[in-house]
């Protein structure tokens, strides 16, 4: 009888890979790591290869392959990734930030393997041919993001009919107490400083403006087949509660636990048992006080872009991905401000308005597009 887990991890080196591993490292007796992929670390991809015993390896910018050091044969390409999620596992880890990991995370599902997806952007752009596909293939999609892993967790298939609404937390960002007239002056440096969080500097920039729980907003409709008006947001700086589902009974299931991604990636990994960690146990009397606000839209306007596409019946879920993720690259790199990143994310959606994708290659085809039109924009600004 098979005792231990076979994992694929896509994007071992950022920080949902890092979190992984140290979830595989205190759990060797339950999972047993077959396939790894980085971009462009391959000094830590080699160390990790030499620590689990990876015999799968991908590094998908080949640039520095020369450096590689682990004991097992190098992959390069991006091709190669996406072999390596063909690989028969009991679960494929979806670690790569933005659209990049589009075709690895659906080539998992597509050959069979549930997937646990910490990659929201490949859900917010193509959705709906995720679920569709693992409908067809019998398998899982489990989510990592620590509020959709707490609807998950609340919420009772058996009495979908009779849930109301739910409810995703937002710690705010750093700049929730920072006053508006302040925005224009924020450099790149102060934006990836997550007062919670410990994440990488897209994401982190994404949680700033808000712009991430959008995103979540329409991860969470395709998770959990919900309308926009059945989704609200509601600001929790102290992030102990990840989300709410609210019951018509009145009955509100809350998830709560300190701030550490390893849980969530325990839930997607071992579901329906649960692991014994030796993580700081949460006190209700040591934390005292827990706070929350109705965002400031005013502040964060690209919250509201969220429950703005899932309205719309064409495909701006792809339009508001592709072009945050070029305005966020152009502020990192200094060629725009802080509250430029709203602003080309809202000319491009207004802008580009295309038909409704059909299929992966239709996503892919808008996407670009987008990318092109948000990038004109950029060049725009003075």
């Amino acid at each position: 009888m098979k005792t231990k887990k076979d994992i694929i991890l896509l994007g071992s080196t950022g920080s949902i890979g890092e979190s992984a591993l140290r979830l595989i490292r205190e759990n060797r007796d339950k999972f047993n790591l077959i396939g790894i992929s980085a971009h462009n670390n391959v000094k830590l991809l080699s160390e990790i290869v030499n620590e689990f015993d990876v015999p799968n390896v991908v590094l998908s910018n080949e640039k520095n392959a020369k450096d590689y050091f682990g004991k097992y044969e190098l992959n390069v390409g991006s091709l190669c990734l996406i072999d390596l999620a063909k690989i028969k596992c009991d679960i494929v880890i979806s670690g790569i930030i933005g659209m990049s990991g589009l075709h690895a995370a659906y080539t998992a599902i597509n050959y069979g393997n549930d997937l646990a997806i910490a990659n929201k952007e490949t859900l917010v752009s193509a959705g709906k041919f995720f679920i569709n596909k693992s409908k067809e293939k019998n398998v899982k999609i489990l989510p990592v993001d620590s509020e959709h892993s707490a609807i998950f967790q609340c919420l009772n298939n058996k009495n979908i009919s009779r849930l109301d609404h739910i409810t995703l937390t937002a710690s705010g960002g750093p700049f929730l107490n920072t006053p508006l007239e302040y925005f224009k002056n924020i450099k790149p440096q102060d934006a990836i400083k997550h007062p919670v969080w410990k994440m990488g500097k897209k994401i982190s920039v994404d949680s700033a403006t808000m712009i991430n729980k959008a995103l979540e907003i329409i991860e969470a409709s395709v998770l959990f087949n919900l309308s926009s008006n059945k989704i609200d947001v509601v600001v929790h700086p102290e992030h102990i509660i990840h989300g709410l589902v609210h019951y018509k009974d009145g009955s509100v299931i809350a998830n709560l636990g300190l701030p550490d991604m390893i849980t969530p990636l325990s839930v997607a990994l071992s579901w329906p048992n649960r692991l014994d960690l030796k993580l700081k146990k949460m006190s209700l009397v040591n934390i005292n006080k827990l706070t929350f606000f109705k965002p400031d839209l005013d502040k964060f306007p690209g919250l509201k872009l969220g429950w703005d596409t899932l309205q719309s019946p064409y495909c701006s879920p792809v339009v508001l991905n592709a072009s945050n993720e070029i305005a966020v690259d152009c502020f990192l790199k200094n060629k725009i401000r802080y509250t430029d990143i709203f602003n080309i994310v809202d000319e491009t959606l207004n802008f580009y308005n295309p038909t409704k994708p059909q299929n992966l290659d239709d996503v892919i085809e808008i996407d670009k597009i987008a990318r092109k039109h948000a990038l004109k924009f950029t060049n725009k600004v003075d």
